[in-house]
């Protein structure tokens, strides 16, 4: 609730200090005294147009501060405030401050911080709902009208599951726009993934076979001369006429023949046999290699298109023929991927269907439910209606739906638009004069009106207004003394669900607070002041007994003080 206001320098306000109570709060004084500024001042610390014509005069700025303490947080106040970065501390307090000044800066403050005015407005408007002729007339929108009548009906679950359901099919449909998101390039993707794998599987590379094969092909390429040194060598080592085994047999003999005193020749001759025995081998090795090598021109074709084949793999997908192979690792994982894809798609389908469906039943659920309650409260609205000097007016809430394809399929079997809070657009109707035919709230209903159409609906409700502090200035235009006190009456009661302030020209209603403000007004030196000033039992009752009217004397006073005791009485009996 709002604990206190404080103002300074707006227009006749040099500086005034409310602090309010938790139930029914009434602001009184004179005509012209000032009373209508305490909720501009409200206005305009909440975001509200800041009015530099209203700087007092003499004055750089005006500013507001409001303290609010909150106990149980609202989603709405909670959303708010989150956007904000804004937490609350142990003890709940939110406080607003603004200032506007003469050279055109304003400042707004939330809980001593620097905000954008929109933050402010996004609290304020959970925070406190204000009826007359301010901006805050919330019961205009067709969406608080939807809270309003979700707040009458009988099963208040299915609001929240229907939300919850929604949230759901948005969730998968997101999800599935997502998958669904470029299909076109993800199939060609899928087909280039697919082309690649094949390919790589299909060449059935091995690592290091591009080596082995240019050395074969090299071999079947040069077949025809390594074949002649071949023989040429072998002729050497082995031929018919003098060759390497011949001569170092020779060698060999001429060694032995010889004296050997120190043994040396016989090492010499050892090391000639030992090369005796490997040019054998060789002269072997190199006959069998010779004799093995084909010319095959077919195998030579082979070769060199397998190489080719191997070497394309490699400008394609790798370097290396691991590289290739770990590319085709790397595009089956990815097939893979698409696979489940494909298969999260169809799934994703089916749940979409079955979330909508669901989605459906609860919001037609919840709208059969709302026209219940629109109907019983048209009924109950009659009544208050006339209970606040609006016998005239007749009340109806107006619940309609817009057909569309993509929409939720309900059991009636036609699809209708949706969001979070369902199927239904709802709409306050009134006609303030009969024959006129119903109208918009929004389009007929003046200040003071409104307020009072406020309060009938929420006695109506006999549930909060959503809203924590509710504020009704000119509540009392037009109505007479019998209907301003069920007026009072009912803003009394309406204040132990929320807190209220009420500016008010009629004691019938001031008779019924719970804390009672008087505004007045003095000039002193030439300069006008303004201030509200909290009021004890005594002065209740001569500001009652001023309002009456006519000239004070016992008769009026006694007035005053029987219209506090059966004020009071009621309350007490209530």
């Amino acid at each position: 609730m709002l604990i206190e206001l404080t103002v300074r320098n707006l227009a006749v306000i040099e500086h005034t200090q409310l602090e309010l109570g938790h139930a029914l709060n009434v602001v009184t004084g004179e005509t012209g005294a000032g009373k209508s500024l305490l909720v501009d001042a409200l206005e305009f610390v909440l975001g509200g147009v800041a009015d530099r014509s209203l700087i007092r005069a003499g004055a750089d700025a005006a500013s507001v501060e409001a303290i609010f303490q909150v106990r149980e947080p609202s989603p709405s106040l909670t959303a708010a405030l989150t956007a904000a970065g804004v937490d609350l501390d142990d003890e709940g307090a939110i406080v607003l401050f603004r200032e506007t000044h003469r050279e055109g800066r304003t400042v707004s403050r939330l809980n001593g911080r620097a905000v954008p005015v929109s933050v402010v407005r996004g609290i304020g408007v959970a925070l406190v709902d204000i009826h007359g002729q301010g901006t805050h007339l919330s019961l205009l929108d067709p969406t608080f009208q939807l809270v309003m009548l979700d707040s009458h009906a009988t099963d208040r679950s299915l609001r929240p599951a229907v939300e919850q359901a929604v949230a759901v099919v948005r969730t998968l449909e997101a999800e599935l726009a997502e998958l669904s998101a470029d299909s076109r390039a993800a199939a060609q993707q899928k087909d280039l993934l697919d082309f690649q794998v094949n390919e790589i599987a299909d060449a059935g590379m091995v690592p290091g076979e591009e080596t082995a094969l240019v050395a074969e092909r090299d071999e079947l390429a040069n077949a025809r001369m390594i074949q002649e040194a071949c023989a040429t060598a072998y002729e050497a080592l082995y031929g018919d006429s003098a060759n390497a085994d011949d001569l170092i047999a020779q060698a060999v003999q001429a060694l032995r023949r010889s004296m050997d005193p120190s043994g040396k020749l016989a090492g010499h001759v050892n090391a000639l046999e030992e090369s005796a025995a490997r040019l054998s081998d060789a002269a072997r090795d190199i006959r069998s290699y010779a004799e093995g090598i084909s010319g095959d021109p077919a195998r030579l074709l082979d070769v060199e298109e397998r190489i080719e084949v191997l070497r394309r793999l490699k400008r394609k997908y790798g370097d290396t023929e691991e590289a290739v192979l770990a590319f085709a690792d790397e595009a089956q994982q990815k097939l893979e991927a698409y696979e489940t894809s494909d298969e999260r798609l169809i799934a994703l389908t089916s749940q979409i269907a079955n979330a909508r469906e669901w989605a459906g039943t609860q919001a037609w659920e919840l709208s059969k439910a709302r026209r219940d309650a629109g109907q019983r409260l048209s009924v109950a609205s009659a009544e208050h209606l006339i209970e606040v000097g609006m016998p005239q007016v007749r009340f109806a809430c107006e619940i309609t739906q817009r057909q569309d394809g993509d929409g939720l399929t309900c059991p009636d079997g036609a699809s209708y638009a949706f969001d979070t809070t369902g199927i239904d657009h709802v709409e306050f109707l009134v006609e303030t004069n009969p024959g006129e035919g119903l109208k918009p709230l929004a389009r007929v209903a003046s200040g003071g009106e409104t307020a009072r159409l406020m309060l009938a609906l929420i006695s109506a409700l006999r549930s909060e207004a959503g809203v924590p502090t509710l504020v009704f200035d000119e509540i009392d235009s037009g109505i007479g003394a019998r209907a301003s006190e069920i007026v009072g009456r009912k803003l009394w009661a309406l204040g132990g669900a929320a807190q209220v302030l009420c500016v008010t020209h009629l004691p019938q209603i001031a008779a019924y607070a719970d804390r009672h403000f008087r505004v007045q007004k003095a000039v002193e030196d030439e300069r006008t002041f303004a201030g509200a000033l909290a009021l004890d039992a005594t002065a209740r009752v001569n500001e009652l007994a001023e309002m009456l009217g006519g000239e004070r004397n016992d008769d009026i006073d006694g007035a005053a003080r029987r219209m506090l005791e059966a004020a009071e009485a009621t309350k007490a009996a209530s």
